[in-house]
């Protein structure tokens, strides 16, 4: 009796944690959008049904393969997604900003552009 008990309580956890995972996804895409004023507007597309469980919880901002700024959160402000927008400074023409957004779950979605 005690060894079908325990079969029974693993086979319920493997589903509750099956079931959360299926739930978790990274975030679907980044929109990056550059001002020659020096900001830098980030659109994240993570669409969730519980925007304070499920979120986007880090934005990393890199510029030329160095980490420039980077914000934390504890919530989405909404269930599609995230908006911020980073202050770089002016940057040269050329120079590559790439933007790493990870879900606070699983995973995480990048995106590039280069300054103008």
């Amino acid at each position: 009796m005690k060894k079908l008990l325990g079969a029974l309580a693993f086979v319920a956890c493997l589903f509750l944690l099956s079931t959360n995972l299926a739930n978790a996804h990274p975030p679907k895409s980044v929109g990056l959008s550059w001002n020659p004023s020096g900001t830098l507007s980030v659109n994240v597309s993570h669409s969730v049904n519980d925007p304070v469980k499920h979120y986007v919880y880090r934005i990393v901002v890199y510029v030329n393969n160095g980490v420039a700024a980077q914000k934390e959160f504890n919530s989405q402000s909404n269930g599609d997604g995230l908006n911020d927008s980073f202050s770089l400074g002016a940057l040269p023409s050329g120079t590559n900003i790439k933007v790493e957004a990870f879900c606070v779950i699983m995973g995480s979605t990048t995106a590039s552009l280069t300054v103008p």
